[in-house]
């Protein structure tokens, strides 16, 4: 059987930026599946390529911008926005969500999925963006039982993952549409995992699973468990 094709969304040229997107690749890719880069200069929504695609992961990045949720800016990154981004991925997250296709949605993706969705976010949150490559924060998340992302990180109720971001979302912001499925461990009451409850396997993490070398142990295989939990999901559409 042929590997699944998955569109991966990003703002990289990936023959300018291969570095930035090396472990998105290699996550996807050991997890059995194909990987086709969509970024802002050549995303057309051309049907049939977009017909050929089984899955989409939505990549991590810069700020959405806020109007998109009704609010002006108060926290986010200026510097970080970019239009042409945030049009092409809502445009294809509302193609993916309409053909019931499956999504894993990382970090800034989460957050495209939330605003899509109808909610909106925190523009700013202290000490959850890590200072640098070599200094990594790592929080506990609790994940709710008998959830879409409970399965696909292989039943654990509790991992340890990485933080990469300074917004976010809390039950007040989170969208009508979706199920927050995994919780910061903390004294904030911050959503770090949701699910749609409209379609068959729409996810997003707050965290970034590509990124497997920051993680250990189990909570290293969960993120292994989690891209394969996907990629099985893309190969039954394929089929």
């Amino acid at each position: 059987m042929n590997r699944p094709r998955v569109g991966l969304t990003t703002l990289y040229d990936p023959e300018k930026n291969p570095e930035k997107l090396r472990y998105y690749r290699q996550a996807i890719e050991q997890a059995g599946a194909e990987v086709v880069i969509l970024h802002p200069d050549t995303c057309t929504f051309d049907p049939h390529r977009l017909a050929q695609l089984d899955g989409f992961v939505l990549g991590g990045g810069g700020d959405v911008h806020p109007r998109h949720y009704g609010e002006t800016i108060d926290g986010t990154n200026v510097q970080s926005i970019h239009e042409g981004r945030d049009a092409m991925e809502f445009r294809l997250l509302e193609i993916a969500l309409e053909r019931d296709m499956p999504v894993l949605a990382i970090c800034r993706g989460f957050q495209v999925l939330n605003v899509l969705m109808g909610g909106k976010l925190i523009q700013h949150i202290d000490g959850h963006k890590s200072p640098s490559k070599e200094e990594v924060i790592h929080h506990l998340v609790r994940v709710e039982p008998n959830t879409r992302l409970w399965e696909a990180l292989g039943r654990r109720e509790q991992i340890v993952v990485n933080s990469h971001h300074h917004q976010g979302l809390s039950p007040q912001e989170l969208a009508p549409r979706l199920k927050a499925s995994a919780f910061l461990v903390g004294d904030l009451p911050l959503i770090e995992g949701v699910e749609s409850q409209e379609h068959r396997w729409v996810i997003g993490v707050q965290w970034h699973p590509e990124r497997l070398h920051e993680f250990a142990g189990e909570s290293r295989r969960a993120q292994e468990d989690l891209f394969r939990a996907f990629v099985r999901e893309c190969t039954r559409v394929a089929v």
